[in-house]
C-alpha cells in the first residue's frame, strides 16, 4: 500500500507492506490481529496535520509492526493530534515491534503524546520490542515509549529484548515508563530490558 495514493482513511490487514511518504489528512490503523510491514513509510513526518483526532499510527487491538527497508528506506511516524501518541497502543492489547538493527523507525508525539503508547489522559496496552533501530520520543510530559501525559494515565507492561533504542521523554518524563500529571498518580507495569538490547 503505497500511503501516498491514499485519501481515506486506511484500515492495514494481515501482512499489507505500507511504503510511501502519507499525502492526505487521514487517519492509518492496524487491525486487530494483524501483522503489517513498514518498509520506507512516512505518516506525518513533518508534522503538517494536527486537526486529526488520532494518533500517528492506530493499533486497533493486538498488533505486530515489522520493521524493513534498511537505511535506504527508513520509517517515521508522527502523531497528528497534540494528546496522541506517534503509535497508539490500546489499554488491554499487545504492540509487538520486530526489526534488525538496521531497521529504522522515528517515532513522535506531536504535542503531548507518547512516541510509542498513550497520549495525553490516554492509557495504553503492553509494548514488546524485540528488534529494529527506534528513536521514540515523548510530547510536552510524556515518555518516549510508554505513557503520556495526564492524571491517572496507566501503561501496560514494556519488554525490550532486542534491538537499539534511543528513547526520549518530553519535560518531566522518562525515557521509557510512565507519563507526568498534577498530581503524580500515573503508572507503569513491568519494564524488562535483556541484554541483547
Amino acid at each position: 500500500v503505497n500511503l501516498s495514493t491514499l485519501s481515506t482513511n486506511h484500515v492495514a490487514q494481515d501482512y499489507e507492506v505500507l511504503t510511501g511518504t502519507l499525502a492526505s489528512n487521514v487517519q492509518i490503523s492496524i487491525a486487530d490481529g494483524a501483522t503489517v510491514v513498514l518498509n520506507g513509510a512516512n505518516i506525518n513526518a513533518n508534522g503538517t496535520w494536527t486537526t486529526g483526532n488520532y494518533a500517528g499510527l492506530t493499533c486497533k487491538g493486538n498488533a505486530t509492526i515489522i520493521l524493513t527497508g534498511g537505511t535506504s528506506y527508513p520509517n517515521t511516524i508522527k502523531g497528528f493530534d497534540n494528546s496522541y501518541p506517534g503509535i497508539y497502543v490500546p489499554s488491554g492489547n499487545t504492540l509487538t515491534i520486530l526489526g534488525t538493527n538496521n531497521d529504522f523507525l522515528t517515532v513522535s508525539s506531536n504535542g503531548f503524546g507518547a512516541g510509542i503508547g498513550g497520549g495525553n489522559g490516554i492509557s495504553c496496552g503492553n509494548i514488546v520490542i524485540k528488534g529494529g533501530n527506534i528513536n521514540a520520543t515523548g510530547g510536552t510530559n510524556a515518555a518516549g515509549i510508554g505513557g503520556g501525559g495526564g492524571n491517572s494515565v496507566v501503561c501496560g507492561d514494556i519488554a525490550i529484548t532486542g534491538g537499539i533504542i534511543e528513547a526520549t521523554g518530553g519535560s518531566g518524563a522518562v525515557g521509557i515508563g510512565c507519563g507526568v500529571g498534577v498530581d503524580n498518580n500515573s503508572s507503569c507495569g513491568k519494564i524488562t530490558f535483556t541484554n541483547t538490547v
